[in-house]
């Protein structure tokens, strides 16, 4: 065999490696293991329920999204007759989690092939199945986050109107797990982590982020596994700057762990498994002090009048508690000079009366 032979079977040989991995690559990302991601399934208080499922037209291939009431029958206002199509990309590729958040509005996530580049998909529509124009392109937004190829396993809406997404970023070796921030605008929030992600790196083990969670005061969590010589699953608190491990519980070797979930229990985080459904309208933050000053002020009772008189109060309005508060907190000195002004005055009115029939 020649060299220009050699060398032209060498570049077919890297060429179908080449090829061969970047297909079991794809496979991974778009084609996950429901086990291995968030849920597909948001309920709320009152027993509505919005779900993805695949299409169940006949000889459909995509997914859609469904909005039920609580007796389980489809919502005539959501979509066209109670479901809508759901698109991650045009070769119909699975979504990975659902969410709803205080608003109404609806959160999917994916994953996509776009110009030969991963990228995470997040979609976001309207209460009544429309897509949300103020998001992304359309409704949808396309990330790269630092350049990592990521599968996002979960996502949790912010009381800000932005977006946690957590996963695991499959283009490096060993995998790592990621965190990044979106902001209201569905731009990558650079100021969060390093460069908008947090990631969770072992020089020795694989690590994956497989959920997020709401616990008390809207502080948010995320459950990190790690797959190697010393399995684990790890409770992360994200609060900002600086994340922090809260928990940490062995793995049984061989498992891989993925259908790990965090979920705030008792009083405190802790570790559950499985893809129950989520519940709708969590209000969660990265500044659960923030927060709770927000929902303070919100609770406060308002005082146009500022304590005093209102010209918008009816005739029969119960006085404010700010005014009675202001009117018990004078005390005897501040009675006493009202008095003494009162009385100057009436000696003041009572002279110049005298003086005007002196007058006369």
């Amino acid at each position: 065999m020649s060299w220009p032979q050699a060398m032209t079977v060498a570049k077919l040989r890297h060429a179908v490696r080449f090829a061969s991995v970047a297909a079991a690559y794809a496979f991974a990302l778009l084609a996950p293991d429901p086990a291995h991601c968030g849920s597909l399934t948001v309920r709320d208080a009152a027993g509505d329920q919005w779900r993805a499922v695949s299409d169940p037209a006949d000889g459909a291939q995509g997914y859609v999204l469904e909005h039920l009431d609580a007796d389980g029958r489809l919502d005539p206002n959501f979509g066209h007759g109670g479901r809508r199509p759901l698109t991650i990309s045009a070769t119909d590729d699975a979504p990975t989690a659902l969410r709803v958040d205080d608003g109404g509005r609806i959160w999917a996530s994916g994953a996509s092939i776009a110009g030969g580049q991963p990228q995470v998909v997040i979609l976001r529509y309207l209460p009544d199945g429309a897509p949300d124009l103020r998001w992304g392109v359309q409704g949808k937004a396309q990330v790269v986050p630092g350049g990592l190829a990521i599968k996002p396993n979960d996502l949790l809406p912010l009381a800000d109107g932005s977006l946690l997404v957590a996963g695991v970023a499959a283009n490096v070796e060993p995998t790592r797990a990621v965190v990044f921030h979106l902001a209201a605008d569905g731009s990558l929030d650079l100021s969060f982590g390093t460069r908008g992600t947090w990631q969770r790196t072992d020089a020795a083990q694989d690590l994956t982020a497989t959920s997020l969670a709401v616990g008390d005061g809207g502080a948010v969590a995320a459950c990190v596994v790690a797959r190697g010589d010393h399995p684990a699953a790890e409770i992360w608190s994200l609060a900002m700057p600086t994340p922090k491990l809260v928990e940490q519980q062995a793995l049984d070797p061989g498992r891989d762990g993925e259908d790990m979930r965090v979920a705030w229990s008792g009083m405190h985080w802790a570790f559950g498994t499985g893809n129950a459904p989520t519940l709708a309208g969590l209000r969660a933050t990265l500044d659960p002090a923030g927060l709770a000053a927000e929902r303070a002020a919100a609770s406060a009772p308002s005082d146009p009048g500022q304590g005093g008189f209102s010209p918008f109060a009816s005739d029969g309005a119960a006085p404010s508690s700010t005014a009675g508060a202001t009117a018990e907190a004078r005390s005897p000195s501040d009675t006493l000079v009202a008095a003494g002004v009162a009385l100057v005055a009436i000696v003041a009115v009572i002279v110049s009366l005298r003086m005007r029939r002196r007058g006369t």
